[in-house]
């Protein structure tokens, strides 16, 4: 079969054939075939532009989700397009393990310019998984090299996600990735310390600010019960994604960087769903004050035009790779920034500064979350959270014992149909996620929210909630 052509396709093809093929040959993550077929076939879309996407049939729908989180500066951006296909027509790929390109050089620069104090050192990797990995890996060697071969535990948090790799899977504990069944991945070197989500903290009723000292203190005594000097590293997102934006209170990251530095254990801040503008900050670390020893990166730094990712460490973390050839870094990808990714990366990061897209995330988060806060008289809507433009709605069965809502078969296909139909695509699981392009309108945020609310309200008379 020869290459057609969107345009072509859209002329011959039926949606019902191309649901079918999809349905044979197509590998869909996280998701079941027969669930797919009984919702009537995947959703096939063929067009974005700005906040929106459109399906084979030509409904429209607000991109609730930026695609996974990453469509930073929204869809159909043409000067994006036209930077790739410049590199690709010029030169579409030479080795990252011998040699470089120039819009290599240029991003890693760029990052290195946008990022916290000496974060200056950037390792390219097709994605977030792989940074991650890349991040575990270097922190084990940097302690390696130091003569420290006995620091070889990590920490992170309960219901954090950081890849699906065996080695980012290792720091997962979110229950949808199943850890269990891909186990033993790392075993007993990783650690896992409370999540500093003041709604759940203990079920205790604490504020965010003894939530965030307490859940800090976790991550010490597990460090000092395991013997400090058998821990590489602390991994965690700054915001917390996985579990629907969770913000910590303000003494938690300073105070995880004060413990780490007592203990000479590396501190990791996963930004590669939080970073480049999404929290409203470039960084999100960057609410806190912080500085990480080693930062993760993906997403948002080419918007999913490309597929880039980086692992970005301090001056020191790299001068601890120099010397002898037993003390270089013995790890790469193929694909470590494609040239094209280089493109891709430094004209979106162009469009994220050139329309002040981190204020604008910073100033319609707000926004979107004054539009939000009334859902909370939904007997449904448990707490309502984020930073930024990355929201997230948690839903309970019950207020008083926070039941997830989730635990009622059925309703994530329920809501996420009813979303559908009301035309917007997001993530549902314990919350509802409302994470749009940073180029969000106040006119796309009210609508968006009504659509929330109302599939929210379906959801609640069809249970009987009400």
């Amino acid at each position: 079969m020869s290459y057609q052509g969107l345009s072509s396709w859209l002329e011959t093809e039926t949606y019902e054939n191309l649901k079918t093929e999809a349905l044979d040959h197509v590998w869909f993550p996280f998701q079941q075939w027969d669930d797919i077929a009984e919702q009537g076939g995947p959703l096939v879309l063929v067009e974005g532009n700005g906040v929106k996407l459109k399906d084979f049939d030509g409904k429209e729908y607000f991109d609730g989700f930026a695609g996974l989180a990453l469509v930073n500066v929204g869809h159909g951006r043409t000067e994006i397009a036209n930077a790739v296909y410049d590199q690709l027509t010029t030169m579409h790929y030479c080795s990252p393990f011998a040699y470089t390109s120039i819009p290599t050089i240029k991003l890693a620069k760029k990052v290195a310019s946008l990022t916290p104090s000496d974060l200056n050192k950037v390792f390219f990797t097709s994605g977030g998984s792989e940074a991650v990995e890349t991040a575990l890996k270097m922190a084990r060697q940097y302690h390696y090299n130091k003569g420290e071969k006995q620091r070889t535990k990590f920490i992170a948090r309960k219901g954090s996600y950081h890849g699906v790799s065996l080695g980012s899977q290792s720091v997962n504990s979110s229950t949808w990735t199943r850890r269990e069944i891909f186990e033993p991945l790392i075993g007993d070197n990783v650690l896992f310390a409370p999540q500093p989500l003041p709604y759940r903290c203990g079920g205790t009723g604490k504020t965010a600010s003894e939530c965030a000292i307490s859940c800090a203190k976790a991550i010490e005594d597990i460090i000092v019960r395991e013997g400090p000097d058998t821990v590489a590293a602390v991994i965690a997102e700054p915001i917390t994604a996985s579990l629907g934006a969770v913000v910590p209170g303000p003494e938690y990251w300073p105070m995880l960087r004060d413990i780490c530095d007592k203990y000479g254990v590396i501190l990791i801040a996963d930004e590669v769903i939080n970073g480049f503008g999404r929290t409203g900050k470039m960084f999100a670390i960057e609410h806190f004050d912080v500085i990480p020893d080693i930062m993760t990166v993906a997403k948002g730094i080419t918007s999913g035009y490309q597929p880039v990712g980086a692992c970005i460490a301090r001056d020191y973390i790299a001068e601890g790779f120099r010397g002898g050839k037993e003390n270089t870094f013995g790890h790469g990808f193929t694909y470590g920034c494609h040239p094209a990714g280089g493109a891709a990366g430094l004209a979106n990061i162009d469009i994220i500064e050139r329309e002040n897209l981190v204020e604008n995330s910073a100033t319609l988060g707000s926004y979107l979350l004054e539009r939000l806060a009334p859902l909370k008289e939904h007997p449904t809507v448990g707490d309502i959270r984020g930073q930024g433009l990355l929201c997230a709605i948690e839903l309970v069965k019950d207020k008083h014992s926070k039941e997830n809502l989730n635990t009622i078969p059925g309703v994530e296909k329920k809501l996420t149909q009813r979303l559908r139909n009301n035309g917007m695509l997001t993530r549902v699981t314990t919350f509802v996620t409302v994470v749009p392009p940073l180029n969000v309108t106040k006119q796309d945020i009210d609508e968006m929210v009504d659509i929330v609310e109302d599939s929210i309200s379906f959801i609640e008379k069809d249970l009987n909630l009400t």
